[in-house]
Order: C-alpha cells, then sequence, then structure tokens
C-alpha cells in the first residue's frame, strides 16, 4: 500500500497530478478514495477493461463521479446511457461526425482560427485559451446546432459555470445547477423555435436532433441532453487541449523545433499531446455486480474513475511514458475513451487542433509563454489550463 490521497476534487491534484498517478500505479492502482466513496483504476489494462465491459461499468448514473448529479441534472445525456438507448441515440449522430463530413467543416475552421489570431500580431501577445482556444471549438460546435454568434458567449458562460468546481467540492452547488438549467432552457427554446420556424436543414446536428424527436426516435429531453453535451464538448475539452498543446511544444523547445523543421509531425505531435495530457482526465462508471480487480473486491453499486490520463502514461504500456516524443505519435492510446463510448468527436476535435496549430506555427512559430500567468481550471473530469499567455 501506500500513503498517497488521491481526491480528484483537490486543486492541488489538478495543479500536477502525475506524480500522484504513478505512485498509485506503482503501489495501489485499484485505490479506493474512503471519504469520497470513489474507486480509482489507474493501469492501463484494467481501465481498457472497464471500458471494454459496458455490462459491467455502466454509464448509466455513473459519468460523473460524485453523487449528487442524477436528481441536479434531469435532461439524459446519452453518453450517461448504455445500450439499448445508447446505440439508439449514437447512431442518430455518428454518420455526421466521420473524417469525411468533418472535413467540409475544416475551411470554416481554418478561417475562424485566422481571424482570432489575426489581432494578436499585432500585439504581439496571445493568450492560447482566453483568446483562441476558449471561441474557436465552441464557434465550429455552434454552426453545428444553430447557436448565433450573439448567444455563444452565454452559452459558453454557462457551461463553465456547469463544470467548475471549489477547491474539494465534491457535490455539485448551486452554481453547477444553474449553469445546466440555464442551458436547458435556452436549448428547449433553441430547439422549438427551429422546429417551428424551419431554416434548420443546413445545420447538420440540429436537423438530425429535430428529424429524430419528430419522428419519435428520441424524447425532448433526450435532445436538450444532448445540446447540453455538446456545449460542455465545444467548451472544454478541444478548448484545453489547445492550452495543453501550445504547453507542451513551449516546454518541450527541441521537439518544437522538430515540429518546425518537418511540419508533416503535426499530426503524431497531436496524438502525443492526446496522449500524454489529454483534457478527458477522469471518466466516471457505476458498476453493475461485483468485480474483482487486482486481489480487491469493488462491490455492486460502487462508483469507479476511470484514470484516462493515467493509464496513458503506464510504463507497462508506453516505454518512457513522461517524456514529450512527437515522433512517437501512437493514436494507441484512450484519450477519446474506448469501444462502445468512445468519444463521438473525435475527428473533430482532431481537425481543430491540426488547423489551430498549422496557422499558429506558420505566423509565431517562436512564442514564449509567461509562466507565472498560467491558470489551471478546476474540474475533476477535464485537464488544462484556463489561460495560457504567450508572447512573440
Amino acid at each position: 500500500m501506500t500513503n498517497v490521497h488521491l481526491d480528484p476534487y483537490d486543486h492541488a491534484f489538478h495543479e500536477n497530478p502525475y506524480p500522484y498517478y504513478k505512485a498509485l500505479r506503482d503501489h495501489d492502482p485499484v485505490y479506493y478514495n474512503e471519504e469520497r466513496r470513489l474507486w480509482l483504476l489507474t493501469k492501463w489494462d484494467d481501465v481498457r477493461m472497464a471500458f471494454r465491459d459496458f455490462k459491467t461499468f455502466r454509464s448509466e448514473g455513473g459519468v460523473a463521479l460524485d453523487d449528487s448529479s442524477g436528481g441536479a441534472f434531469p435532461f439524459p445525456m446519452f453518453i450517461t446511457s448504455d445500450p439499448p438507448d445508447h446505440t439508439r441515440q449514437r447512431q442518430i449522430f455518428a454518420p455526421l461526425m466521420t473524417p469525411e463530413k468533418v472535413a467540409g467543416l475544416e475551411g470554416y475552421t481554418r478561417e475562424r482560427a485566422v481571424s482570432l489570431i489575426a489581432p494578436s500580431l499585432k500585439t504581439g501577445r496571445l493568450d492560447f485559451v482566453a483568446d483562441l482556444g476558449a471561441f474557436l471549438p465552441m464557434d465550429v460546435v455552434s454552426t453545428l446546432v444553430g447557436v448565433p454568434p450573439s448567444d455563444q458567449d452565454k452559452v459558453r458562460g454557462w457551461a463553465d459555470d456547469l463544470i467548475f468546481r471549489e477547491d474539494k467540492q465534491s457535490q455539485v452547488s448551486n452554481r453547477n445547477v444553474t449553469g445546466y438549467m440555464e442551458l436547458a432552457k435556452y436549448f428547449d427554446a433553441h430547439i422549438n423555435h427551429h422546429r417551428a420556424a424551419g431554416g434548420y436543414e443546413d445545420r447538420g446536428l440540429l436537423r438530425a436532433l429535430i428529424n429524430a424527436e419528430q419522428q419519435a426516435v428520441m424524447s425532448h429531453s433526450e435532445a436538450i441532453g444532448t445540446c447540453i453535451l455538446l456545449a460542455i464538448a465545444g467548451n472544454e475539452t478541444t478548448t484545453k487541449l489547445i492550452g495543453n498543446m501550445a504547453y507542451h511544444l513551449w516546454k518541450n523547445p527541441d521537439q518544437r523545433q522538430l515540429l518546425l523543421d518537418k511540419p508533416d509531425l503535426l499530426e503524431k505531435a497531436i496524438e502525443e499531446v492526446l496522449r500524454l495530457d489529454g483534457s478527458s482526465q477522469i471518466i466516471g462508471r457505476m458498476v453493475a455486480k461485483d468485480i474483482e480487480i487486482r486481489g480487491k473486491t469493488i462491490k455492486a453499486g460502487s462508483r469507479v474513475g476511470l484514470c484516462i490520463i493515467s493509464a496513458n502514461r503506464d510504463e507497462d504500456k508506453f516505454p518512457n511514458p513522461d517524456k514529450f516524443d512527437i515522433a512517437r505519435g501512437s493514436r494507441d492510446h484512450m484519450a477519446f475513451g474506448f469501444g462502445l463510448h468512445s468519444c463521438l468527436g473525435a475527428a473533430l476535435a482532431r481537425m481543430e487542433i491540426r488547423v489551430v496549430f498549422e496557422e499558429l506555427l506558420r505566423r509565431i512559430p517562436h512564442y514564449e509563454i509567461e509562466e507565472a500567468g498560467l491558470k489551471m481550471a478546476h474540474s475533476p473530469n477535464v485537464r488544462g489550463f484556463t489561460n495560457v499567455p504567450a508572447y512573440f
């Protein structure tokens, strides 16, 4: 056993979780936090097994790490469901999120990226998250669901409120619930308006939602939940990945120079950031039946956190796992989950980050980050910065 205490709600843990994860992988890989009544799996094989065994490790009621969100968040997101409900809803959107479909958004994404970078070229200063990452992914998702530019700041703010956690806060707060309910009210009205008025045929995901609801394939509550999920994804995971990648390229100047010398390594560099410091840190599951892992019995009804970025740094899977090596480029990581619940937006996130860094490195290849200005987001599930200020 180890004396390491890992509390996923602790701000100190958010600042640098990796020493905690390594200590647990080495000494207590199936870890139980008694105070939080939460199990954590930190090894590659165990996390992979849990993703694969969706009948034992259930998403329904388990995606959040705390046990207080169910009643507070009444609109179902399909990531919190299991087959057959999960299959039914996923099939509605999967054809719209293939790499081929996502490629149709590249021109718009590039145009927006360039427009967001342009003002900084005059000042020599850019915050990779606050000036760029906070806007681009939300903007792209908004084009898919018809959120107009005038509403995007509101939606972004509510999504921020929904995921924010005070230090050691494990239960949902009034701020979290308010953010969620404001998103729900907005998307309820948004869907109803477009269904009544028409004019949504050119917006792929919105069209799919409305058609599915009209055909009784999806309920109105599920449609609202899906929009909330898209707002979170558009505002958090890809946003944080942009900041994380900017940080690691700066922190490893030899790797940044290698990328500048060999731009064709960009896609591999993105995979390495996803593996090393992906934005999806821990995702929850509820155990449906007793299971033994590494000599420990996890009882039915227990809540389990799958520590994705710990698994992605498991020495038994990746040689020298803490090294940022853009030539490694392995896509065999779990930054986007695995199996049945793998992230539908993976192709979109990869495209957005590739386009952003093609344009950034073309214009400001030798940026410097102001380390004192770095600020970390505080969430047990999402890892990344809220501010990555740079000058050039």
